[in-house]
């Protein structure tokens, strides 16, 4: 939906990589590009403080896009006249200009537009003495599988460029109408299939919080580009962790909502329209606060989605929340060990919170590597026979990171294995549900994955967090702590249960990872959203003291 299919023209996919590298290069200004000589050295790990250094942005524009502010104060400072839109957003696309020149997370940059929207939303504050609601002047990026009209929607794959959307996907048609102007698009893996930002058409996205770490995926872009503050809020989908796992790698905050919360309607698939796998993709946001997830949440559910896309269902979020502090089931592990870093930031934010008056109780949930395995056989019935297609079409290969996660050469599936691994599923379902009773709790706290962000490429098992979408359970990403060597050396009484746990804890490299985000997973129950994000405000007031 929403794109022009004419054939990719007879060009190689060399050249036509280099041609789309030319497109997108040119909507950066001259005056926004980097010098080479003045790029930070190769060596160098957190990329964030060279936007301080780099002489594009005037310091009141670092402080417009710095900490200050999230994309809830900074939607107040604009209804307030505190700054323009267009202030606000050039400010946002200079820095992730810079941004993207030092790690490559943008794909269809939408600067110009961008700025005369902007201009637009001045023109209509200054006449009226009103916003037009209530993302008014906020810059926002979202993932690549949105449509914008005008603008390539490829999904990473090399034969779908220099074909323009003809219309905008509705929930960016949304935030739009709510006053939010979108900056550019961001990066994502070939396949959509994978935790890191590596493709053929863009090349691939480096986290700026420790370039030598992965960026994390499917919305890796998007991660990377929140943690270099590219834009005030950003939108990606998760249908194994695509949210999530970006969201801890670069050390922001994300939610990944229960199937039927925001609409999905119309965004740009990366397999076969109307494939069934059984465990739907969901959109969520990430940035820079709990609240700006509620934002973000509120204004899509304020707009009615269910009157456009029969998948939203209605009213469940409308229903009234409880103030109460809950009862917090704890995961420390599950099928994989978790590295150092990790197993002692759930440890410290349990104790943290018990601390707080908050009930703690330990929670088994079923097998999370034997919920891998079933979620792993349904993302592939087709054996991949879309992505394989679409690469045929322009000759290009699959990029390293694609191969090593293991998809590509799984088998389709009959329908008969299709409906055998479904039930699988809902045996699974039915687990962790009488567990979550078993418990008594109202939300799980649990790792993100076995580690941290770790080389690009290598974080290639989603266990921690498909699990979530396999039972449809709605989650949130906490940032928390980061690894530090002194507190998190390499565990020399370590005994793994089998090869795989090895494996992952052969990862772990306690100077390398220095630095790296540690986040916590807050779960709710299905269908739970609501409540769930005013648990997770209470909880992260406790944890990182933003009450």
């Amino acid at each position: 939906m929403g794109v022009n299919q004419e054939p990719v023209a007879k060009k190689t996919w060399q050249e036509l990589q280099a041609a789309k590298e030319v497109e997108r290069n040119s909507r950066i200004p001259e005056e926004w590009k980097i010098k080479a000589d003045k790029l930070p050295s190769e060596d160098a790990v957190d990329l964030r403080p060279f936007v301080n250094s780099c002489g594009i942005l005037s310091p009141a524009e670092l402080a417009i896009t710095g900490e200050e502010y999230d994309a809830t104060s900074l939607a107040a400072a604009i209804a307030a006249g505190k700054f323009t839109a267009v202030e606000v957003v050039t400010a946002f696309c200079k820095r992730a200009a810079v941004g993207h020149q030092l790690c490559n997370m943008l794909t269809e940059i939408m600067f110009a537009d961008a700025i005369e929207r902007a201009k637009a939303l001045d023109d209509i504050f200054k006449s009226t003495g009103k916003i037009v609601g209530p993302l008014h002047g906020v810059p926002m990026t979202f993932k690549e599988c949105f449509h914008f009209k005008g603008y390539d929607s490829t999904n990473g794959y090399m034969s779908r460029v220099f074909q323009p959307a003809d219309r905008t996907s509705p929930l960016p048609e949304l935030l739009q109408a709510a006053g939010a102007v979108v900056i550019s698009k961001t990066n994502v893996p070939q396949t959509m299939l994978v935790a890191e930002a590596h493709n053929n058409v863009f090349g691939r996205t480096r986290n700026p919080v420790n370039s030598r770490l992965t960026c994390g995926g499917s919305s890796g872009g998007e991660g990377a580009s929140q943690a270099f503050r590219c834009s005030a809020l950003g939108v990606g989908t998760d249908v194994g962790g695509s949210v999530r796992i970006p969201a801890a790698c670069n050390g922001v905050y994300g939610y990944k909502p229960t199937f039927g919360v925001i609409p999905m309607m119309g965004y740009s698939y990366s397999g076969w329209a109307g494939s069934n796998t059984g465990i739907p993709a969901v959109t969520g946001p990430l940035g820079h606060s709990m609240r700006d997830l509620a934002l973000f949440t509120d204004v899509v559910r304020a707009a009615e989605p269910w009157r456009f896309d029969p998948a939203v269902v209605p009213h469940i979020m409308e229903i009234p929340t409880k103030t109460r502090k809950p009862v917090v089931g704890v995961i420390q592990a599950s099928g994989l060990t978790p590295h150092p870093p990790v197993r002692r930031a759930i440890r410290e934010a349990a104790t943290k919170l018990a601390a707080a008056g908050l009930e703690v109780r330990g929670f088994t949930p079923p097998d999370f590597l034997g919920i891998r395995d079933i979620s792993e056989q349904l993302f592939t019935l087709d054996g991949l026979s879309y992505p394989k297609q679409e690469c045929a079409r322009s000759g290009e290969p699959p990029v390293p990171s694609v191969l090593k996660i293991g998809f590509w050469d799984l088998p389709a599936k009959t329908q008969e294995e299709a409906w055998a691994w479904n039930t699988k599923k809902g045996e699974v379902q039915k687990k962790m549900l009488d567990e979550w009773q078993r418990v008594g709790c109202d939300v799980v706290l649990a790792p993100v994955g076995p580690h941290t962000a770790v080389r690009p490429g290598e974080w290639t098992s989603d266990h921690y967090t498909v699990a979530w979408n396999v039972c449809d359970y709605p989650a949130i990403i906490m940032p928390f702590t980061h690894a530090d060597p002194a507190l998190d050396p390499a565990d020399a009484e370590f005994k793994p249960m089998h090869e795989a746990d090895q494996k992952n804890q052969d990862l772990y490299d306690p100077e390398l990872f220095k630095g790296a985000p540690v986040a916590l997973q807050i779960v709710g129950s299905r269908l739970g959203d609501r409540q769930l994000l005013k648990d997770a405000e209470l909880i992260d007031s406790i944890l990182n003291g933003t009450a």
